[in-house]
């Protein structure tokens, strides 16, 4: 699969070296990607902005579980997520666990 490759724990320290700049984020547990997102660029929406919330559990207790995460900056972030998210499906025959009950 085409995830980004570079692969950070979650910690706050660490998310504070995010980008913020839009683009997509991949949230894992373990090895396993557990959470595929988007972040528009705008408006205050951004990679680390998106990873803050989640790591808070601002966004839901399943994110909330990750240990580590990856990013990729993108100029069209809905699109590249829905690739990712259509390439998991295509690979594991379910959405991310996490995106199970968000879509």
């Amino acid at each position: 699969m085409s995830f980004p490759r570079e692969v950070f724990p979650f910690t706050a320290r660490l998310i504070t070296g995010a980008p913020d700049a839009g683009g997509v984020y991949v949230l894992w547990r373990d090895g396993e990607a557990i959470y595929i997102g988007a972040a528009v660029g705008r408006g205050g929406v951004t990679i680390r902005t998106r990873l803050t919330e989640h790591f808070s559990g601002s966004a839901g207790e399943c994110t909330r579980t990750a240990t580590h995460y990856s990013w990729e900056i993108s100029l069209r972030p809905a699109a590249r997520e829905l690739e990712l998210l259509e390439e998991f499906k295509s690979s594991f025959q379910r959405l991310p666990r996490c995106n199970l009950s968000g879509l």
